[in-house]
């Protein structure tokens, strides 16, 4: 059966497939970071894939967000092309593995959710969008092409058979298809749902990611100019002084997971989150000191902290965890169910 997969595999590299490219508890709340997409396309179109191994034959429309084109590939072609977009091919295959089934379970989620409610005209007639603001990411064959370069046939392979070992396999809980949310890097220790976007979902709590602190890029610091953070303050409505710091940065408020909840600017209380945003921090895990040129951002971690790390998945890979442990550690009570 391999040798038939490979072969199947080796007849398509030469082949131009054109695919593909998935926050808030009613999305996935998934955070990347993203390639450059494909030049935008004059017209909107239409088409079908084909790809190897096409398993059952399932399919999924995308909306290609940059050129306003729908695409239809099948489910493996699409998980592939999300993995490779979501998680360095550089991972452990079982970090690979759990990858995809989150990103799989997304997608079967949307899908579900856009055909049984009233379609998203948005989605102009697709299951789901290649918009990583509401989705989650997907990169086409030729994007794997350009990303990868001369290590394309090494990671295709290594992706291809990492998401066909575990294709048809989802996250549920209690029954349901779970959010399954992921991001880069952790403060070390993932966040409760309800203390980003408000609400509590069972599965999505705090965990311990014991490797996030190891990753080279754990603390990020910015620097800006008294210039650039009063003029920043001032565009979301907080009035500071810029002859005097200490109207700049009031009381901070954080969780046991080191995101601020709170964050007082020019009098005005802001979240973790809105600061992020504004400043273009790699999370809402921060501390900022006011110095007498400007501010100093220390940021920990990389994303919104809920669900899966993706380096602590990594990270558990390496230490001899396998998919299904890594999965049942960062989605507390969730179950890997077979489609």
């Amino acid at each position: 059966m391999k040798s038939f997969v490979y072969l199947l595999l080796t007849i398509t590299v030469s082949l131009l497939i054109a695919p593909v490219i998935v926050r808030n508890p009613n999305s996935s709340q998934i955070e990347t970071e993203h390639p450059d997409k494909q030049p935008v396309s004059s017209s909107k179109q239409t088409t079908t894939q084909q790809t190897p191994n096409e398993k059952d034959g399932k399919e999924i429309s995308v909306f290609l967000s940059a050129n306003k084109d729908v695409v239809t590939v099948s489910e493996l072609e699409y998980v592939c092309g999300s993995v490779a977009a979501e998680m360095p091919a550089s991972y452990n295959e079982e970090a690979l593995k759990a990858q995809a089934v989150a990103c799989y379970t997304n997608a079967v989620r949307f899908k579900a959710q856009n055909s049984k409610d009233s379609p998203n005209s948005a989605l102009s007639g697709a299951d789901i969008s290649n918009d990583t603001s509401t989705h989650q990411g997907y990169l086409t064959k030729e994007e794997r092409q350009e990303k990868w370069g001369n290590s394309f046939e090494k990671y295709e392979k290594k992706i291809m058979d990492a998401v066909n070992s575990v294709l048809g396999q989802t996250l549920t809980y209690k029954g349901e298809l779970c959010v399954a949310a992921f991001h880069a890097i952790s403060t070390g220790t993932t966040e409760n749902a309800a203390a980003v976007w408000g609400k509590n979902i069972d599965y999505l709590k705090s965990v311990r990611s014991a490797g996030d602190p190891l990753s080279p890029s754990y603390l990020t610091t910015l620097s800006v100019t008294k210039e650039q953070f009063c003029d920043i303050a001032k565009s979301i409505g907080a009035s500071t002084d810029i002859k005097d710091k200490s109207t700049w940065i009031g009381k901070i408020k954080t969780t046991d997971a080191k995101t601020v909840s709170s964050i007082e600017i020019g009098g005005k209380t802001f979240t973790g989150a809105e600061i992020r945003s504004a400043f273009s921090l790699k999370s809402a895990a921060f501390t900022a000191e006011a110095t007498d040129t400007g501010v100093i951002f220390k940021v920990y971690g990389y994303g919104h902290g809920v669900g899966m790390s993706q380096y602590g998945a990594d990270y558990m890979a390496r230490q001899g965890s396998n998919f299904e442990e890594i999965l049942k550690h960062y989605y507390k009570g969730a179950a890997i169910t077979k489609s």
